[in-house]
């Protein structure tokens, strides 16, 4: 059982309403859905213009692409006139609709019909005007190259002055809601826009509800002047064939059969060289290569690539195709069964027609064949994302050195507006994932100034994310598209990692090193080493103490070991394949020999920022005078960052363990507690120092403290 026919000639929104109440009667007689390709889990089913099947696209390279990629799905496409695509899509069996015209696809959006808010742009081509091989009778090579308002005028003036019983040259026409006949009635409005027009031209408006413009129609069918309606009757809601001129001949069928008719040429009865079509390239040369079984076509390309000084400008025959995943609720109000959607095949092929793998294969369709005599190039070109230029990535950034990238992103859509006020991200590469580093906005242009700081050695990009885009805002309803994720190439960046030493405190039998790194420890690999020689020595350092950094942390401390004496130390900084390694400045310091004196941690406890820490000493103080100081550096936040790197700037030069608080301790007491806050949010190192009058102070091992 198939759909009902939907009714011709009627404005767009009466027209669905009578469909559904069609369907809404329909579902009460009919097993078990309206369309007659409903989906199930395991197909999927496609409805489109004819361009992408008459050309081969769909069966040559799409359909096995898919097929190898997704063998879950049994693939169908449906090739016809994108008017009828779309009513098809809305009476329900299909999944995905692809189509290309704006004034018809804006009014799909508008009816619900569409599962995503938009359309994705998929690909582009160009429409272009053939004409006879043998002969130009209409003189368009010559007269109209890059003009195609004035080749449909060249071609009219010859079909009306043919001097003899025949038209001198043929239109052959599609005479559909297809989106080339959409295409070519905005350029007949074209026509009838300028200051003189081909004698006896008269030209009536197409409904709106099949994408407007203007036709071609003989007189004395009730149109008197240029822009009057045109009489219906006829295909798509477009006048019947009888009414139109001699020279003007509507084929009714899709795209290739058309291009084919007008190859062969015998609407005058007998075989003639003067016929003339309108068509998309990547059909015509697909039929001039030969590779369809039919053979090959021998029309000549007379007009292409409009000038930007001709009427309608340089993008007039700019193809855009655009997909759409078909909303399963669009029906299901009046009807639970007119609409069968395999939504999961759907997404999976949208994704995968706009993917970048895709995308590239494009450019070797139907390039270099002898269906490119015109040295066109491949006939469909990417544009499902858009194009990122990105410029002043360092091949090596110094430790905490800010990066500025500059570039544009351009929309792929060429005629379309440029993509202003979108997001723009810098993201670093980590194992097949993006970690955003950096973000900013375009200008009016499409152009973008990002500032972010490397946090480490690897590949970066600029992308963004999926764009919506109003792409025409004069149509009512407007139209807007959807563009896939697009990225710059990836760039190498090495940063040179820094460290170094803030203070070096000896204390008895060791020392205790503090300072920073640059950038802030990639990872939880990052690692300080200290390492010392006798000062005055010219030989080797010995390492003598050494820690693992937490990930973000920028700044260290850490105790080593050194017999008495007097020493040169230095800290290194290194994280394999994260960041080039750094060797800090040395520090020289004086360690005596180890002390009876000691001081302990017993407990270290935070609550909202207030900290208690107790502690031991070893032995008490002999006199009075003591104290105990708490001494901390804060070196790595503890909040979680959902959508980007934290990456901590340090202070290279000035960071070091500093004195927040302190407490007295009497003659001979052993246990001891001090109280104080610490900036929440972060996770601390701690350090004691044990004072008293006529001793070397004492320290103790380092502690630890996330503070919540």
């Amino acid at each position: 059982m198939t759909s009902p026919k939907p009714l011709r000639g009627l404005s767009h929104t009466p027209r669905r309403a009578l469909l559904l109440a069609s369907a809404a009667l329909l579902c009460l007689f009919l097993l078990p859905a309206v369309g007659a390709q409903a989906d199930t889990s395991s197909t999927l089913s496609v409805v489109g213009t004819s361009d992408v099947s008459d050309s081969g696209l769909i069966p040559n390279l799409i359909q096995p692409a898919f097929h190898a990629a997704y063998p879950q799905f049994s693939f169908t496409y449906t090739g016809t006139n994108t008017f009828k695509a779309t009513n098809d899509a809305e009476t329900g069996g299909y999944s995905v609709l692809i189509v290309h015209a704006a004034s018809i696809e804006n009014q799909f959006v508008a009816g619900g019909y569409s599962y995503n808010p938009y359309g994705s742009a998929i690909f582009r081509n160009d429409f272009v005007f053939a004409g006879p091989s043998g002969s130009d009778p209409a003189g368009v090579t010559a007269n109209a190259s890059n003009n195609i308002v004035q080749a449909f005028e060249d071609v009219a003036t010859a079909g009306y002055d043919s001097g003899g019983s025949t038209p001198g040259a043929y239109f052959v026409a599609r005479d559909s809601g297809s989106g080339t006949s959409v295409s070519e009635h905005s350029i007949w409005a074209l026509v009838a826009a300028q200051p003189t027009q081909p004698p006896g031209l008269l030209l009536c408006a197409v409904p709106a509800a099949i994408g407007g413009g203007l036709t071609p129609i003989a007189p004395g069918f009730g149109v008197t002047a240029d822009g009057q309606a045109c009489p219906g009757g006829g295909n798509d809601g477009l006048p019947p064939n009888a009414d139109f001129p001699d020279w003007y001949i509507g084929t009714t069928l899709d795209q290739g059969p058309t291009v084919t008719a007008a190859n062969a040429c015998t609407f005058s009865g007998s075989d003639t060289d003067n016929c003339y079509v309108y068509t998309d390239r990547g059909t015509f040369d697909y039929l001039s290569s030969g590779l369809d079984p039919a053979g090959a076509i021998t029309l000549n390309i007379d007009t292409r690539n409009n000038s930007p000084s001709a009427p309608g400008g340089a993008y007039q025959l700019v193809n855009y195709f655009h997909a759409y995943v078909i909303n399963p609720n669009a029906n299901t109000a009046i009807c639970a069964m007119c609409e069968t959607v395999n939504l999961a095949a759907a997404k999976d092929f949208v994704s995968f027609i706009t993917s970048p793998a895709i995308q590239s294969e494009l450019s070797s369709y139907l390039d270099g064949s002898p269906a490119d005599n015109d040295n066109g190039g491949p006939p469909f070109v990417a544009d499902a994302s858009p194009t990122i230029s990105a410029a002043g990535f360092p091949s090596i950034d110094n430790a905490g050195s800010p990066v500025t990238v500059t570039g544009t992103v351009t929309n792929n859509e060429i005629g379309y507006p440029a993509l202003a006020n979108q997001t723009v991200q810098v993201d670093e590469l980590e194992g097949g994932l993006a970690v955003v580093v950096g973000s900013g906005t375009t200008n009016s242009s499409g152009g973008y100034s990002v500032t972010f700081t490397p946090g480490s050695s690897g590949t970066y990009q600029v992308a963004t994310g999926q764009i919506t885009q109003v792409e025409n805002s004069t149509l009512s309803p407007i139209y807007a598209d959807m563009l896939a994720p697009g990225a710059s190439a990836p760039v190498s960046v090495s940063v040179q990692g820094a460290v170094t030493i803030s203070s070096a405190t000896a204390s008895p039998g060791g020392v205790t090193v503090s300072g920073a790194v640059g950038p802030a420890a990639p990872d939880a690999n990052a690692r300080v080493n200290i390492l010392a020689r006798p000062l005055g020595s010219t030989g080797a350092y010995t390492e003598v103490g050494g820690g693992t950094l937490g990930a973000g942390q920028a700044s260290y401390a850490i105790s080593a070991t050194l017999a008495a004496g007097k020493w040169q130390v230095e800290s290194t900084y290194a994280d394999p394949g994260q960041l080039i390694g750094a060797t800090s400045s040395a520090f020289d310091v004086t360690s005596t020999a180890s002390s009876a004196h000691s001081v302990s941690f017993k407990s270290v406890k935070a609550k909202k920022g207030k900290i208690t820490v107790t502690g031991k000493l070893t032995p008490g103080p002999f006199a009075s005078g003591a104290k105990v100081e708490l001494l901390v550096l804060e070196t790595t936040s503890v909040k979680k960052t959902k959508t980007t790197r934290h990456v901590a700037t340090a202070r290279i030069a000035s960071v070091g363990l500093k004195q927040v608080a302190h407490t007295s301790v009497g003659t001979g007491k052993t246990t001891f507690t001090i109280k104080t806050k610490l900036k929440r949010g972060y996770r601390w190192i701690l350090q004691l120092e044990y004072v008293q009058k006529g001793q070397t102070s004492s320290y103790s091992k380092l502690s630890s403290l996330a503070v919540h």
